[in-house]
This record gives structure tokens, sequence and C-alpha cells, in this order.
């Protein structure tokens, strides 16, 4: 198993939903309203008067083979406007309940 955290801006929410129910991810959890800024470049997302927007996030637990379809989606979501950015993380689920 392996968890993916998806960093992203709000604005391709629905988008992100959508590619989920096509590769029939169900399961995640969701945080809306998540500050910050990218590591390269981009505009920070604080939910300030001076940087309004604000980025969302999941976690989703998956089995391993479905970790590169899902890391392919990421990237075609990612291929719009600069402003709309997104970022994946991969990393082991060593045990769970």
């Amino acid at each position: 198993m392996k968890t993916v955290m998806i960093v992203y801006n709000q604005v391709i929410q629905r988008e992100l939903i959508d590619l989920l129910d096509e590769l029939q991810i169900r399961g995640y959890t969701r945080f809306d309203e998540v500050r910050g800024r990218g590591s390269n470049d981009g505009e920070p997302h604080m939910g300030t008067h001076t940087w309004p927007s604000l980025n969302g996030a999941m976690i989703c637990v998956i089995d391993e083979e479905m970790v590169d379809p899902l890391l392919e989606g990421v990237e075609q979501l990612d291929e719009g406007p600069k402003d709309r950015g997104i970022r994946a993380f991969v990393w082991n689920v060593e045990k769970w309940y």
C-alpha cells in the first residue's frame, strides 16, 4: 500500500475528484482551506486580502499499482494554467488498521 498526498489549488478540486472517480479510487481524506506556498515559484495561497486564494489537500491510501495512473492524471491536471498548480507526494504505508 502507498499513501499519496495531493496538494492543489481549490479551483481544480472537482477535476481531481473526477480523476479519482475515473480511476475508481473511492477512499480519500480531504483537507479544505490549506495555506502555503510552493517551493519553486507561484504565488502564496494564504486566504488573506493580499494572497486570497487557498489550496486543498487530499490523502489517499491505495494499492501500489494505482500510484502511476494517479500520478499521470495529476500531471495532466497540472498542464493547465500555471496558477492552478497541483503536486503529489508518495510514501509507503508500513502498517494500517
